[in-house]
């Protein structure tokens, strides 16, 4: 009947010394503890079991360069410590209605955490990221990269910018796993025909990414999203996000971590920091909410992931049937929504992919895969699109964020000045000029206008834009000052020892 093509898209702004608790460092810490080890521990599990180029993993350059630094991992291991500590705290001074469910809740916690600490410290040869790559070069699974710090790339203004996240993204990759990436995640999904992004990916070596399902239907019509297609006369291959089967797990509106059976994500204790309570209903509060039970929960999650796997081969057949050939469904999410946000998604995913093997109508495939089975893609007009609230740019560009949009036009375009005037300069200023560079970049992360306008640490988003903005200045006073080159180099570095 066709081909499914799970897409996970890895990815936290870089927070590495920027801010620990309750915002900065702590980010990277939950999403490991809760989506990046467990993941790691199912796709194990499938590879064991003879599963081969199961899925699609992208891996920002910022959450791979995060996943190999060794202060984020030891700060990681601290973190896991603590977390068993927080346990024991549950475990011994909770006395309140849910006494005894509390108590055992602290047990599971404590498995939970020993798992991902052992699972962590089995991480011998690298980090995180090496793990997710020696399962690719297991033939396990794809993994894929990104531009270098996940911009909005149609409003990226200058070209050159543009084409050195996308080169830059693909260097990094190669630095990190030793080979460039055959596919890339474009930030937000989000593509302009405006913006030559086709012709920087194909330059780059790139030949497939991820684009929403709107962007095709409106480039192509109905149907569309069925079928890879080829960006224009580029060689660059755009795989759509099928939201009918993609909004089923996780939309706008709800999904399956609705259930009443999974962990509550936004009610915990205030004294030790765990989610003691289930979902029980969405529209309850707090006080009329039930104790998580991990066992019903995990049951829901295989339950659902075998309404999952139905859909997706009722959604193949119905195209078979009505369009004679067969058809690609895309399925894209952020890999933190599997643990962290739904913390019984790896559980989910592994009971989906076991399930699928029982349906041999369905091919579970990476697109890197996929392309080898399907017909040659034919070309495609893309229109402008992305995969935010209103399928265009609006979730990151409004009147709350037009002083940042506004300094960053004027950042981008003084780079390449500055850029150009100092090419030829000493050591020292060729520092200083990288970390300008640098700084520039960082800001261009698509992440701080989305966290302005999603009214989520606000404060931060906004002190993260111009702290770069500042260091940026910064650079800009050491190439103009007159002070020895050494000295500006060892303040360059200075900065460089946070923005790297």
């Amino acid at each position: 009947m066709g081909v499914f093509s799970l897409v996970l898209h890895t990815h936290l702004p870089y927070v590495r010394r920027n801010g620990v608790w309750p915002i900065g460092e702590e980010f990277f810490h939950q999403a490991a503890v809760e989506s990046y080890l467990p993941l790691l521990g199912v796709l194990e599990s499938l590879a064991g079991d003879g599963f081969e180029d199961a899925m699609t993993i992208g891996l920002s350059p910022m959450i791979a360069h995060q996943m190999e630094d060794a202060h984020m991992l030891r700060e990681l291991e601290w973190f896991l410590g603590q977390y068993e500590l927080r346990t024991l705290r549950q475990t011994t001074n909770y006395e309140g209605v849910f006494r005894d469910e509390f108590r055992d809740l602290a047990a599971h916690y404590a498995r939970f955490a020993r798992a991902q600490g052992d699972r962590l410290d089995s991480l011998t040869n690298g980090g995180i990221a090496t793990a997710f790559e020696a399962l690719a070069r297991r033939g396990a699974i794809e993994v894929i990269g990104g531009p270098a710090t996940h911009p909005y790339l149609p409003l990226v203004r200058e070209p050159a910018l543009a084409r050195a996240q996308v080169e830059l993204g693909a260097v990094e990759h190669a630095r990190l796993f030793g080979r460039r990436p055959a596919g890339m995640w474009l930030p937000e999904c989000a593509y302009s025909p405006d913006a030559g992004i086709e012709g920087l990916l194909d330059d780059a070596g790139v030949g497939h990414v991820v684009v929403d399902g709107p962007t095709m239907l409106r480039s192509a019509g109905p149907g569309s999203t069925f079928a890879p297609r080829r960006i224009r006369d580029s060689s660059v291959v755009a795989c759509a996000r099928n939201l009918d089967v993609t909004y089923r797990v996780w939309s706008p509106t709800g999904g399956y971590p609705t259930g009443k059976w999974y962990r509550d994500f936004f009610h915990y204790d205030v004294e030790v920091g765990f989610k003691n309570w289930r979902v029980t209903s969405i529209r309850k509060p707090v006080s009329q909410k039930r104790p998580y039970e991990p066992a019903r929960a995990e049951a829901a999650a295989r339950a659902d992931a075998e309404n999952f796997a139905a859909l997706i081969a009722r959604t193949l057949e119905d195209h078979e049937r009505e369009s004679g050939t067969e058809g690609h469904v895309v399925a894209a999410y952020d890999t933190e929504l599997f643990g962290h946000w739904w913390y019984e998604g790896p559980v989910f995913l592994e009971h989906l992919y076991r399930t699928l093997r029982g349906t041999p109508e369905v091919r579970a495939r990476s697109l890197r895969g996929a392309l080898e089975l399907l017909p040659e893609p034919q070309p495609v007009d893309l229109v402008a699109g992305s995969w935010g609230f209103r399928k265009d740019d609006r979730s990151w560009v409004a009147a709350e964020t037009d002083e940042m949009w506004q300094s960053l036009g004027e950042i981008e375009a003084d780079t390449i000045r500055f850029l150009d005037k100092f090419r030829d300069a000493g050591p020292g200023r060729r520092a200083a000029l990288a970390q300008l560079a640098r700084e520039a970049m960082l800001m261009q992360s698509s992440d701080w206008p989305f966290m302005v306008l999603r009214g989520r640490n606000v404060d931060y988003a906004r002190e993260r834009f111009f702290g770069h903005r500042d260091r940026w200045n910064h650079m800009v006073e050491l190439l103009r000052s007159r002070i020895p080159d050494d000295l500006i180099a060892r303040k360059a570095n200075e900065v460089f020892e946070v923005d790297n």
